[in-house]
């Protein structure tokens, strides 16, 4: 990852990063699990964006995986050195992916936790402690930011790791609101706040991103270098919105 002070500027290049095999490779059950962005590319780069770059803090680390999915992101976590994780998701059926999917994995149960609900509900009722925050692919299918970034704030984690659509061009502060159906896996789903089978939503831009966590006590410390990532595996697909500027990885440390 870049480094930046208070918002997000131009990522730096890190070094050459060419992939011959990546980590999902060796996990191939997650091409299969989930019908939301499963292409090997994008899982793959994603990982060494997410992860492998940020393996200083995930070492030890209690995490917190928000909108866990099918628990892909959650190995990743604990092949990456975390000591456990608790993964929230609100689609009963990927809960049951994840567990199968780690159980067939061989990681030991008492490493990990998933529960079933929305996730503003169960950071609502469970004091969940945590190191390290996950909002991967969820950020932008909500508007309850404030509350969101609450909770977070509330498990104690001094890092939280972002991966979020942003808006485009960055005016300032600023979000582009929408609304999403609530029928699609890899869309919103319906929640105390919701009307009717669509879903308020929003995404910011990345100056907005940085003051949202400025406000909860959080640094924008890094941001990933997906343009090094592209430029080095040039045959990369199912990543354009990385490529456009569309989507950002970034890293909020607590101040």
């Amino acid at each position: 990852m870049s480094r930046a002070r208070n918002a997000p500027r131009s990522p730096s290049p890190i070094g050459s990063l060419a992939l011959d095999g990546g980590f999902f490779d060796d996990y191939p059950v997650f091409f299969e699990t989930s019908r939301t962005s499963a292409a090997p590319w994008r899982l793959n780069l994603r990982y060494e964006a997410i992860f492998a770059a940020n393996r200083d803090v995930l070492a030890g680390a209690r995490v917190l995986d928000i909108a866990s999915h099918d628990g892909r992101w959650s190995l990743a976590a604990l092949r990456t050195g975390a000591s456990h994780v608790v993964g929230v998701e609100a689609r009963p059926e990927l809960v049951e992916h994840a567990r199968r999917n780690l159980g067939r994995y061989g990681v030991d149960d008492a490493a990990y936790r998933f529960v079933a609900g929305d996730v503003f509900d169960v950071l609502a009722r469970d004091r969940i402690e945590a190191d390290v925050v996950l909002c991967l692919g969820f950020l932008y299918h909500t508007l309850r930011w404030n509350e969101l970034f609450a909770r977070m704030r509330a498990t104690g984690a001094g890092t939280i790791l972002v991966d979020t659509e942003v808006h485009q061009p960055d005016t300032g502060p600023v979000a582009h609101l929408r609304t999403e159906p609530v029928d699609r896996e890899s869309a919103a789903v319906a929640d105390e706040v919701s009307y009717g089978d669509r879903v308020l939503v929003g995404r910011p831009t990345r100056t907005a991103l940085a003051l949202l966590g400025r406000a909860y006590g959080y640094r924008l410390t890094a941001e990933a270098d997906w343009l090094g990532l592209l430029r080095d595996n040039p045959a990369a697909t199912g990543v354009r919105g990385y490529r456009t500027g569309r989507r950002v990885t970034v890293r909020f440390d607590a101040r």
